[in-house]
C-alpha cells in the first residue's frame, strides 16, 4: 500500500501500544474539511464508535469478569487485572480512531478543491489518500448534516436553537472525521455548546469512554466548572491547577486510583509545565478554549500541544483570524497537522503582509471557503437573542498640558519645553483647575531638575511609539515624570485628560447603581486607576495576569452579585478580556487601544453577551492628534482581513448576508484615523471648553463627529432604491483597494498633524544662559515653593499651591513592627495558656486545636485552622492561593468548598486585625461563614457579643489613626 509514511491504515493504528505517542497523534489527524452535507448522497450514519467483533466483545466481556473475580479472591493480582482491563479498552480505542481515520480521509477527499488552494502545488497527499480509498475498497459516502432538534438528556436546563446548530454542527463534522473550529462571537455559549457535544458522546457510545481534556485560559478556568456543574451536573470534572505541590499530589491520586473523570480542565500554562504527563493520557476529545492562544506556531505553548493525543480536536475561538494569515495556518496546522504542513506555512505568510502591503485576494477567498466548511461562525447579529443591542462611540479627548509637555519631550529629546506654549490660556482661579495648578507647580520644577543638570531616565527610553502611547493614557507611566515624593491629588486627575472624563462619567453615573468595566493595556495604569479610584472613595475589584485564580474567581462572583461590594472592575485588556462573564456592568469603557482590535471586541463581550439586561455602551478613549488616533488606521484594515477570511456564517449566500458583510466593512471605513486632518470641525473641543464641560457635552460632541463620518462613509444619498445593492457592491471593492493598497506606518513625530523634528541638545551654555534669563524677570507673584525648593517662573498663573495636596504618598512602606496577638482562644473565647499562631494574629489552645501540648512545643512554626481548608484540609499555596477565613469562627475554606450562592463578604482586612499591626494579605478574604451567619439569626445575644468586640476594635483602630 503506498501511503505516506505519516498516514496509517486503520490496522497499523490497531497493532500500536496503549500509551498514544507523538506520532501516533500525528497520524490520527489525516484531516478532511466538512461543508459537503448538501453534495454528499444519503446513506446510513456513520456510528460514533465502530462495533466491535464478536472475538473482541467476548474478550472484552472475559476481561472485566476476570478483574472482578481476581480482586475478590486475590487481591494481589490486582495489577495484572488492572492491565488486562486496559488492553481491552485499548482495543476499543484503536477500533475507534480506525473508524475515525477513515471517514476522514473520505472527507478530505471528497472536499480537496477546498484545500488544494491553500498548499504546495507539489504536495501529493490527496493523490495518497485517494489511492488509499480505491485499494480498500470504501464505497461509504459522507455523512450528511443533520439537524439535532431535542438536546441530549444529560444537559439540564433549556438550550436555545441557534446552540442547537451548533450541537448539530459538532456532531456532523465528527462523525465524518473532522477537528473543526467553532468560532461563534463572543458571548453566544460556545462553552455550554461543548458541554453539550460531551454529553452527546456520552449519550451514544457504551462501554468505558476516556475523558475529555479542557485546556483554556487561567481567566476562564473558574467558568468552565460552574457552567458544567450547572449544565451536565452527572458529570465528574476534574480541575488540574496549581502549584507544583498541588500537581504532584493530583497524579499521584491519578496513579494510586485512576483517572476518574468525565472532564479534565487545565490552563494553558499548567499543560506546558506538565506536557509530558498528558500526552502520556488517552483523551477522547482535547478542546482548547481560547484557540488562538496557538495563533503563533512558534511559541512554546503551539509546540507543546503538538503530538497530544486524542481522538478529536476542537478550537473554541470567537477570534481565529487577527492580525494575519500566518496566525491562521498555524491554527490549522495543529486541526491538521498531516494536511498543513510547514511547506505551506510560507504561502499563508505571503498570501497577507500588512507591514509590507501585500496582499492576495483569491488566497483570501480560499481561506474563506475553506473556513465556511470547517467553522461555525455566527455573530449576535445574525442569530435570535435577548441581548439588548450595544452602542459603540469612540470619544476623541484634547491633551492636557502634562500629555503635551512630556510628548515634545520625547519628540524634542530636549531638557527645556517653553511651558508658554504649553499653557497657552490662563487657568483661572476655580476649583475645576485646582489640579491644573499642581500640575503646573510639577512641570515648573521638570524644567528646574533638567535645567540644574539632572539626569533623567527618560532620555534612554528606546521605543519611541510605546512611550508616546502610555503618554496619551497619563505621563506618570514614564520614569520619572511624577511628583516626588508622590502623594495622590488633583494633580493625577489633571496630568491626564482620559482620567479627567473618566472622572465625569464616573460621577454622572455610578449614583444610578450602574456598574463599570475599564479596560487597559498597562498594568501600570492599573497601578494609577487605583489611585484615582482611592482619591475618589470609589470601591473597585483587579484583575491582571498577578491576580491568583481564587481571587479572580472570589472578584468576579462579587461583582456579579445583586449586592455586590464594587462598583467599578480594573481590568489588563489581555489578561481579563478572555471568556469571563461580567453582565452586570452596562459601560465599558477602553482606556486605551490593543494593536490587535479582536482583543477588544474580547474585552468589550465580557458585558455583552447572553445573560445581560441592559444596553450596553462602550466608549473608546482616543488623544486627538496623538499616535493613538494614527494607530486607528491600522486597526481597521485588521479589521477588515477578520471581515474578509470569516464574515460567513455558514448559511448560503444571499442578499441580507451580502449587505451585512458590506454594511460591516462600511462600519471599519468610520473607524479611519483623521490625525493627518485639520482638529477643527465635527467634535473638536479646546482643553479650557473640555475641562469645564459635563460628560453629556463631551459624549455629544464625540457623535456629532461620528455621525458627521458616518454620513461620509456610506455616499448614498441620492442613490434610487433599486440601486443601492450595486452602489454598495461598487464601495465596498473600493474600499477593498483601499484599505489594502500600500504601507500603513504611525509615524511617532506626527504630532496634532505636524512634524516635529528631533533638536538637537542643548549645550551648557544654552542652558545657563536660560536660567539667567529665567531669574532677570519681575519677581512680583512669580515665586513658587515646590518641595521645599523656590523658583521663579512667568508662565504660571499668579495663584500657585506652594505644596502638593496634603495625601497619603503613594507605596509608603509598610510598618515592619511585628503584629500582635489576640488575647482569647480563636475557639472557645477565652484565655488561659494559648499557642500563638506564627503567621497571624490568632491564638488557641492546645486542647481546642485537637494537638497534644507536647507537639506544639516541639514544632517550629505554628499555624491555626484558618491557614487550612476545613473541609479538604488543603494550604493556601494549593488551594490556589487565597482562602475564605471566616471572621467569627476558627473555620477557613477554599474556593471549591464554599457553598453555593451568594459570599456574605466582608472585605481583606479586619478592624480587629488592624489594630493589631496585622496589614491585609494577599492569601485571606474574610467572609462570615454559613454557619455563623444562620447562628447571628438564631442566637441574638452572642451576635450582640461579637458586634461590641467589633465596635471596640474600630474605636481602637481610630484611635491609633
Amino acid at each position: 500500500m503506498d501511503l505516506p509514511s505519516n498516514l496509517s491504515t486503520a490496522s497499523e493504528v490497531a497493532s500500536t501500544p496503549t500509551l498514544l505517542s507523538d506520532n501516533e497523534d500525528v497520524a490520527s489527524e489525516t484531516d478532511v474539511d466538512s461543508s459537503g452535507g448538501a453534495e454528499s448522497t444519503q446513506s446510513e450514519p456513520l456510528p460514533l464508535i465502530k462495533p466491535l467483533s464478536c472475538d473482541v466483545k467476548e474478550k472484552k466481556k472475559r476481561s472485566i469478569e476476570d478483574v472482578e473475580l481476581a480482586n475478590l479472591e486475590n487481591p494481589a493480582s490486582s495489577k495484572r487485572s488492572k492491565r488486562e482491563a486496559q488492553k481491552a479498552h485499548t482495543v476499543t480505542v484503536h477500533e475507534a480512531r480506525g473508524s475515525i481515520d477513515t471517514a476522514r480521509r473520505r472527507f478530505l477527499h471528497h472536499h480537496r478543491s477546498l484545500f488544494l488552494p491553500l498548499l504546495s502545488p507539489n504536495t501529493g497527499i490527496f493523490d495518497a489518500i485517494g489511492k488509499h480509498l480505491e485499494e480498500v475498497g470504501d464505497d461509504q459516502s459522507l455523512v450528511p448534516l443533520h439537524e439535532i432538534d431535542e438536546q441530549p438528556r444529560l444537559v439540564q436546563g433549556q438550550m436555545k436553537d441557534y446552540q442547537l446548530h451548533g450541537l448539530s454542527f459538532l456532531v456532523w463534522m465528527y462523525r465524518n472525521g473532522m477537528n473543526c473550529i467553532l468560532g461563534d462571537e463572543m458571548g453566544l455559549g460556545k462553552t455550554l455548546q461543548t458541554l453539550s457535544f460531551f454529553a452527546y458522546i456520552k449519550d451514544h457510545t457504551k462501554g468505558q469512554q476516556d475523558p475529555h481534556l479542557v485546556v483554556c485560559p487561567l481567566s476562564v478556568l473558574p467558568a468552565w466548572l460552574t457552567e458544567a456543574e450547572r449544565w451536565i451536573p452527572s458529570f465528574k470534572v476534574l480541575r488540574f491547577h496549581g502549584q507544583k505541590s498541588e500537581r504532584d499530589r493530583l497524579k499521584n491520586e491519578i496513579r494510586a486510583n485512576g483517572l476518574a473523570c468525565d472532564i479534565m480542565v487545565t490552563t494553558y500554562d499548567t499543560y506546558v509545565a506538565e506536557d509530558r504527563w498528558f500526552k502520556t493520557r488517552r483523551w477522547f476529545c482535547c478542546v482548547l478554549d481560547e484557540g488562538h492562544k496557538i495563533k503563533n506556531a512558534d511559541t512554546n505553548v503551539s509546540s507543546k500541544l503538538q503530538g497530544l493525543g486524542s481522538l478529536y480536536r476542537l478550537i473554541l475561538t470567537g477570534t481565529p483570524v487577527q492580525n494575519n494569515l500566518f496566525e491562521l495556518w498555524s491554527i490549522l496546522h495543529w486541526l491538521y497537522p498531516t494536511v498543513f504542513t510547514q511547506a505551506s506555512e510560507r504561502l499563508f505568510k505571503a498570501a497577507f503582509d500588512l507591514g509590507g502591503g501585500q496582499y492576495s485576494l483569491p488566497f483570501l477567498k480560499a481561506t474563506e471557503k475553506l473556513l465556511a466548511m470547517i467553522m461555525l461562525r455566527r455573530t449576535k447579529a445574525t442569530v435570535e437573542i435577548s441581548v439588548p443591542p450595544r452602542e459603540e462611540l469612540t470619544v476623541f479627548l484634547p491633551m492636557t498640558e502634562a500629555q503635551r509637555f512630556w510628548t515634545y519631550r520625547l519628540l524634542t529629546r530636549i531638557d527645556s519645553v517653553d511651558l508658554q506654549k504649553i499653557f497657552d490660556s490662563k487657568i483661572e482661579d476655580v476649583p475645576e483647575n485646582e489640579g491644573r495648578k499642581e500640575v503646573q507647580a510639577h512641570l515648573a520644577q521638570q524644567v528646574m531638575r533638567s535645567s540644574t543638570g539632572q539626569k533623567d531616565r527618560w532620555k534612554k527610553l528606546m521605543n519611541l511609539l510605546m512611550q508616546l502611547r502610555k503618554v496619551c493614557d497619563h505621563p506618570y507611566l514614564l520614569p520619572n515624570a511624577e511628583p516626588e515624593p508622590y502623594a495622590i491629588g488633583e494633580h493625577l486627575v489633571a496630568s491626564s485628560s482620559k482620567l479627567v472624563v473618566l472622572d465625569k462619567l464616573l460621577a454622572d453615573i455610578l449614583p444610578k447603581g450602574e456598574r463599570v468595566l475599564l479596560f487597559t493595556q498597562w498594568t501600570n495604569m492599573l497601578d494609577l486607576l487605583e489611585d484615582f479610584m482611592a482619591l475618589r472613595g470609589i470601591p473597585y475589584a483587579r484583575l491582571d495576569g498577578s491576580t491568583t485564580r481564587a481571587r479572580r474567581a472570589l472578584d468576579i462572583k462579587l461583582f456579579q452579585q445583586e449586592h455586590s461590594p464594587y462598583q467599578v472592575f480594573l481590568i489588563s485588556t489581555k489578561a481579563g478580556g478572555l471568556g469571563i462573564n461580567l453582565t452586570k456592568a452596562s459601560t465599558v469603557v477602553l482606556v486605551d487601544s490593543d494593536w490587535n482590535p479582536q482583543n477588544d471586541l474580547q474585552a468589550i463581550a465580557r458585558a455583552h453577551r447572553i445573560g445581560q439586561t441592559k444596553r450596553v455602551r462602550v466608549l473608546r478613549l482616543i488623544c486627538r492628534g496623538s499616535v493613538e488616533d494614527q494607530m486607528l488606521d491600522r486597526i481597521r484594515r485588521k479589521l477588515f482581513l477578520s471581515l474578509k477570511v470569516m464574515g460567513s456564517d455558514n448559511t448560503t449566500e444571499d442578499a441580507n448576508e451580502s449587505q451585512m458583510k458590506i454594511g460591516e466593512l462600511l462600519n471599519i471605513l468610520r473607524k479611519g484615523s483623521n490625525a493627518l486632518q485639520d482638529n477643527a470641525g465635527a467634535g473638536s473641543m479646546g482643553l479650557s471648553e473640555f475641562v469645564h464641560a459635563d460628560i453629556k457635552d463631551i459624549l455629544d460632541a464625540s457623535k456629532e463627529r461620528d455621525d458627521a463620518r458616518t454620513a461620509k462613509a456610506k455616499v448614498l444619498e441620492g442613490v434610487s432604491k433599486d440601486e443601492v445593492d450595486e452602489k454598495l457592491l461598487q464601495d465596498a471593492e473600493e474600499e477593498e483597494r483601499k484599505l489594502l493598497a500600500g504601507v500603513v506606518r504611525v509615524q511617532s513625530r506626527l504630532f496634532e498633524g505636524k512634524f516635529v523634528p528631533q533638536s538637537k541638545r542643548p549645550s551648557n551654555a544654552d542652558i545657563a544662559k536660560e536660567w539667567q534669563d529665567i531669574q532677570k524677570r519681575d519677581h512680583q507673584d512669580r515665586i513658587i515653593k515646590v518641595d521645599g525648593m523656590e523658583m521663579i517662573a512667568e508662565h504660571l498663573s499668579p495663584v500657585v499651591p506652594t505644596q502638593l495636596a496634603d495625601t497619603p504618598q503613594k507605596h509608603a512602606k509598610r510598618s515592619k513592627k511585628k503584629h500582635e496577638h489576640q488575647d482569647w482562644c480563636i475557639y472557645c473565647r477565652d484565655g488561659g495558656e494559648l499557642f500563638l499562631c506564627s503567621f497571624c494574629p490568632r491564638v488557641f489552645h492546645a486542647k481546642c486545636h485537637g494537638v497534644s501540648k507536647r507537639e506544639l512545643q516541639r514544632t517550629s512554626f505554628v499555624s491555626c485552622a484558618q491557614h487550612k481548608c476545613a473541609n479538604c484540609g488543603r494550604s493556601t499555596s494549593d488551594a490556589g492561593g487565597m482562602l475564605f477565613r471566616c471572621r467569627t469562627c476558627p473555620e477557613a475554606f477554599c474556593e471549591d468548598c464554599l457553598p453555593d450562592g451568594d459570599i456574605d463578604a466582608i472585605g481583606d482586612e479586619l478592624p480587629e486585625l488592624l489594630a493589631l499591626n496585622y496589614r491585609p494579605t494577599t492569601s485571606a478574604f474574610y467572609i462570615h461563614c454559613d454557619e455563623c451567619r444562620q447562628r447571628s439569626e438564631t442566637d441574638p445575644e452572642w451576635w450582640a457579643a461579637w458586634q461590641e468586640e467589633f465596635q471596640a476594635a474600630e474605636k481602637q483602630l481610630a484611635g491609633g489613626m
